[in-house]
Parts: structure tokens; sequence; C-alpha cells
């Protein structure tokens, strides 16, 4: 709006407005009395352009940005921390720290007793340390710890929300409105609930309004998400009643996906010092992270198809890997197609 308010600009402009038969030309009495004015009408202009801009969503900076969104419930995604699972040789408390690949990491809850497996959190978020397992050295002081690893990935980290993604979902939510009871405020409400990764709302059933959820793991939600989830929305004990967020009248039920495995198997080609058994772990990573992207899109889809050709690609991508054939998906030759609101899972992968 003011990009024209330039300083060479606004000095044509002062010096036209003077009096005819006045000396105007650069270096004349006149013309350094102004120039002082010039430079700070320019700062004036530039910061009215900020301020102008500001006023709107789709060209406010991020600050004025978050502004907006809280005003729309749209809030930002801030940064998460990556979950890991930790194996060790003897029992560790909760709240042991330990550090790998400058990276340290903190046991928040037990998995496995028996078999010494934890839950870890990173303690810095983002996505950099998602990609790292290995040895972990102990910051405390445990007897009889020998043996400490990260061996998995759980839940990954994020990113704070990309600033343009973040724009287009306060844009976005000028269009259809969140209110109670429609399917965007189920989507919204619900979603924003520690543990969920995505939802479906379906149109009532009977005197039911079906609710399908997805974990933050992309995986089926255990049963206390599903408990906690539903308690949150329509307490079964008083369903109907508008005590959770469901409005009045409104008698919600929530359940979860349905996981089915997909076993696969193929036959590679190797490079020069590569092999079936040095892969393995290479090979199996990779057919999951080929799931793994199928399950995000479960909101986005009315039935996933697991393809040959997905998971050849994704083997074959594989460093050491020149060539793949034979894929088999549960020992057939054809696509998988999932019913609705079924996910897959990685079952057993042999790669000869």
């Amino acid at each position: 709006m003011y990009e024209d308010m330039t300083f060479e600009n606004i000095m044509v402009s002062m010096m036209e407005d003077m009096p005819d038969g006045l000396d105007t030309s650069e270096g004349s009495l006149i013309y350094h009395s102004c120039v002082k004015q010039a430079a700070r009408l320019e700062e004036v202009y530039v910061e009215l352009a900020a301020l102008t801009d500001n006023q709107y969503a789709d060209t406010a900076d991020l600050d004025h940005l978050v502004q907006f969104g809280q005003e729309r419930r749209t809030y930002i995604e801030e940064a998460t921390a990556a979950e890991f699972e930790g194996v060790f040789n003897v029992s560790v408390p909760i709240g042991t720290e330990f550090s790998g690949d400058d990276y340290n990491y903190i046991v928040t809850d037990v998995i496995n007793e028996e078999e010494h497996k934890y839950r870890l959190e990173c303690e810095d978020p983002g996505i950099a340390a998602n990609g790292w397992l290995g040895d972990l050295m102990c910051l405390d002081d445990i007897d009889g710890l020998e043996d400490a690893a990260l061996t998995k990935l759980l839940v990954e980290g994020k990113d704070e929300e990309d600033e343009e993604s973040y724009r287009m979902r306060i844009m976005d939510s000028f269009g259809i409105q969140a209110f109670g009871g429609n399917r965007a405020y189920y989507k919204e409400r619900i979603g924003a609930i520690d543990g969920v990764g995505g939802v479906k709302p379906y149109r009532r059933k009977g005197t039911i309004i079906p609710i399908v959820i997805i974990s933050d793991e992309y995986r089926k939600a255990e049963s206390k998400l599903i408990n906690d989830v539903q308690t949150q929305v329509d307490p079964i004990e008083q369903t109907g009643e508008g005590i959770g967020i469901a409005p009045i009248g409104h008698s919600v039920s929530i359940t979860t996906v349905t996981e089915y495995i997909v076993n696969v198997s193929a036959v590679a080609t190797y490079d020069t010092g590569y092999s079936a058994e040095g892969l393995k772990t290479q090979v199996e990573n990779a057919v999951e992270e080929y799931l793994l992207s199928l399950r995000k899109n479960w909101i986005n889809s009315d039935s996933i198809i697991v393809r040959r050709a997905g998971i050849e690609n994704a083997i074959y991508n594989v460093e050491g890997i020149t060539d793949v054939s034979n894929i088999l998906l549960n020992g057939g030759t054809e696509n998988i197609t999932l019913k609705e609101n079924v996910i897959p899972v990685k079952g057993v992968v042999s790669c000869s």
C-alpha cells in the first residue's frame, strides 16, 4: 500500500511543493533541511505498512498470526519430543536420565518390567532426534546397569508447525465453522485431546453418533485412551446430558480403528558388500515407514490400499539393494484393499 513512499519519492514531492524560484537542487539549503524529515517519514511509512499487513491473517507476521489463531481457536502446533523404547539389563526407576547422540532422554513409563523395556522421551523437542537408535550412557547411578540402548522409535518428534501451514489452517477456519455438534466441531475438540491422532465423526445411527479415533502413534487406540475420550466427550453414565463436550441430546460412541497385519516377502538383489541378513532391519524399517504413511492418511481415506508397488519402492530405496522382485502380500500377488477404518500394520517381513 505504501510501496511508493520511499525516501527518494518523498524528497521529490517535498521539492515540488516548494515556491517557484527557490533553489531545490541537491546540496541546496532547503534540500538539506528536508533530508532528515524525508528519511524519518520513510521509516514511518515502513512501520505503517507493517501495521496494515498485521491486520490481516494472509499477510500477518508469525506473532500476529498466533493472535489471529487464538481468536479463531486455531492454535499453532508446538514442537513435540520423540518417544522411544529402551531396553536395559536391569530395572531402572522412572525419571532416570540417559545420554546418546548429543541428546538426553528420560524414562517416563514401563513397557515390560520383566524384559526391562521402558518408554523414554527425548528432552529436546523436534524431529532431529527421530533418526537415531543405539547405546545410551546413564547420567544417574544405577546398580548393576551395564547395557542400555534405544531400540525403537515409538512416537516421532515434531517441529513447530510451519508458518505458512498454520496460516492456511487459519484461513480455512473462515470456511466451515466449528459449532456445537457439527463435524468440524467434533474433529477440532476431540483431535485436541492428548493421545488422539485423528478423528472421523459419522452421521447419527439410530440414537448414537459414532466417532472413530486413531492414536497419535497412528495405531489402534488402547482401551484407556478410548475411555478417556468417551468420558471427555459424552460420559456413558450420563449420555446425552451434555456433561462432556458433546452438546445436550447427543449420545456419542467412541471406537477405534482395527489393525490388519500385512506380511511381506520379496526377493532382492544386493550390491557388493551387502546381504539380506545385514539389511534385514533396514528393510523392515522401510516397510514400516510405507505402512505408517498409509496410516497417517487414514483420516482422508474411505479405504486404505496396500500396494505391492509401494512395498517394492520402499525396499528398493534401501541403500545396498539394486533390484526387487516377487513381492507377496500375505502370500498373494494382489494389492490389499482394506475395509473402512481398518489400518495396515507390519507383520513378518522376509527379503531374501
